[in-house]
């Protein structure tokens, strides 16, 4: 006897399955084109935002203005899309609920306050953006059952047990995780084997037996309308993954364990595993479809199918019964039904607010309502229910009507491929026009960076040479700068005579004269300063600029 078993296995998702990883899309991380009905995800500290458009944003966020955050990522897409490393459809609601309340207060509360709508879109589970299905998820649908199956329909009367699943489990498995027959059942992680096919729906939340108002309108139950990420159905064993049997077979092993653990429970076997799985699935999907087709909530054409495909002596029919593939249901919105016992089920329902205002709730055997995959949220016909699939066990020939489905579904679906490709053109552009700016804006940088250093070195040589001169040359050479900043700022235009620049020559030259500190080499330097200067800033020529300010008395000519 083999100590170890290994099987490979095919998963094909029969509708959308959605398993939940805690992160979301929000409103400043996505954009939604609403005319190609497609989400851009991106990292915005990677977006290439002119100096304006930064600027903006930082004023947003400073006011903590989350409305107006909101309107800038949408109005400023075309900046953002370029850098998007996720590209995903979504339904045709999501993107017109999108361009209809992105920046707008989904409520006005009575106090003035505005009830923001965050828009935000749950997340698959996913390894660097590519979404999978976790071993885990699939092993807990397995684990439900075998426990169906152990239980034998018989009612739980332990107290404990009925509020604590994992009590339990614990009898019927005969042990926790490191005793339980299930420890023996190694299942890995189904990984896309190709392109995986994703989409954004809505998850709406419907009455099992539907409700309507005064008007005859059928309506909902209360709740938040949910985004979420979900792996598509129709993709033809796109995940592809392993599960590994141990048997612990043998004498010594068992006394060296010292546990009494049945001899059964150590030889588990993959096919009969499959059946338990399928004794508990195939019942739950048929009364499902019997159920939603009696209120007209599923999809017709996607019931029929559903129903072909397990049509009794069909293919499918006969390898669900031989425990060569598996019906399994996971995610979040399999419905409380698919992860319960027959016939145990206590499944908490959430009633309205009693007398001392807090949420009452009951037991009861059933759910009395079903999520399901929309495109709208207001969707009431042609819905769909989450986390069915087929899982072949090392599969071989094809299964032609499951594959020929599959490809019917998937053909009228957007060419990701052609899209990932023309997204990808357009950031290696936008890569370069950023790279071209840079490059730009670093040369005015360092052309600048090069001007304030000789500015400084010409300042620093200036004040030595100041520091050289006596208070008589300090305040020439500040008059010589005066009218140079004066020229520069007229730019040779001339004032009028006897203005602000005589007035200031005329003040320099009386200085010179009646200053005895003055030597005669600093009275020389004053009437050249004047001589030089005044003609370009009046109208007045060099021969009655030495006139009027009597320069020969400081030269000695």
């Amino acid at each position: 006897m083999k100590f170890l078993s290994r099987h490979t296995v095919a998963l094909t998702p029969l509708s959308p399955i959605h398993i939940g990883c805690g992160e979301d899309f929000e409103p400043t991380n996505y954009v939604i084109d609403a005319e190609q009905k497609l989400l851009y995800g991106f990292d915005p500290s990677l977006a290439d935002l002119s100096e304006e458009l930064t600027q903006k944003l930082a004023e947003l966020g400073e006011r903590g203005n989350w409305l107006g955050i909101q309107g800038f990522f949408r109005e400023h897409q075309k900046h953002f899309k370029p850098w998007a490393h996720i590209l995903i459809p979504v339904a045709s609601g999501v993107a017109r609920d999108y361009c209809q309340n992105i920046g707008r207060a989904a409520n006005v509360e009575a106090d003035g306050r505005q009830v923001i709508n965050r828009l935000s879109i749950e997340r698959h589970i996913h390894s660097r953006d590519t979404p999978y299905i976790p071993g885990s998820s699939l092993k807990g649908s397995l684990r439900t059952g075998l426990m169906d199956k152990l239980n034998h329909k018989r009612p739980v009367t332990d107290s404990d047990e009925k509020k604590n699943s994992m009590k339990l489990a614990k009898r019927l498995l005969e042990g926790d995780f490191a005793t339980s027959p299930l420890r023996l059942l190694k299942i890995g992680d189904l990984i896309p084997c190709g392109d995986l096919d994703r989409g954004v729906l809505y998850a709406v939340n419907r009455y099992k037996h539907p409700k309507s108002n005064r008007n005859g309108q059928p309506i909902s139950p209360r709740g938040i309308v949910a985004r979420k990420e979900c792996i598509l159905p129709g993709q033809y064993r796109v995940l592809m993954g392993e599960i590994t049997v141990q048997s612990l077979g043998g004498k010594g092993i068992l006394e060296g364990e010292k546990r009494n653990v049945p001899k059964q429970n150590l030889r588990p076997d993959i096919t009969q595993i499959a059946k338990d799985c399928n004794a508990y699935h195939l019942p739950r999907l048929r009364t499902e479809l019997a159920e939603m087709g009696n209120t007209c909530l599923v999809n017709p054409s996607w019931k029929r199918f559903i129903e072909s495909l397990l049509e009794e002596g069909g293919i499918l029919a006969n390898r669900l019964r031989d425990g060569q593939i598996m019906l399994v249901r996971m995610g979040r919105y399999g419905g409380a039904e698919s992860k319960t016992l027959t016939e145990v089920a206590d499944i908490k329902i959430m009633l309205g607010r009693g007398e001392n205002g807090r949420r009452e709730y009951e037991f009861r055997r059933e759910t009395t309502t079903y999520w399901l995959a929309a495109q709208t949220a207001d969707e009431q016909k042609h819905l769909i229910p989450f986390g069915w699939a087929i899982l072949e066990i090392d599969p071989q020939d094809n299964l032609r009507k499951l594959k020929t489905w599959c490809e019917e579904e998937t053909k009228n679906r957007p060419d990701m491929k052609a899209k990932c490709a023309a997204l990808a053109e357009e950031k290696a552009k936008a890569q370069k026009r950023t790279a071209m700016e840079y490059a730009k804006r670093k040369a005015v940088e360092d052309a600048q960076r090069q001007a304030e250093k000789a500015a400084a070195q010409a300042a620093t040589e200036k004040a030595q040479y100041l520091a050289t001169l006596s208070e008589a040359g300090r305040e020439i050479e500040k008059f010589k700068e005066e009218c140079a900043q004066n020229e520069q700022r007229v730019r040779g235009r001339k004032g009028k005579p006897y203005g602000m620049d005589y007035s200031r020559a005329r003040a320099l030259a009386e200085k010179a004269r009646s200053d005895e500190s003055w030597s005669g080499a600093d009275k020389q330097a004053t009437a050249e300063a004047i001589e030089h200067w005044l003609p370009r800033l009046e109208t007045l020529d060099a021969k009655e600029v030495r006139k009027k300010l009597k320069l020969p008395e400081l030269t000695g000519i």
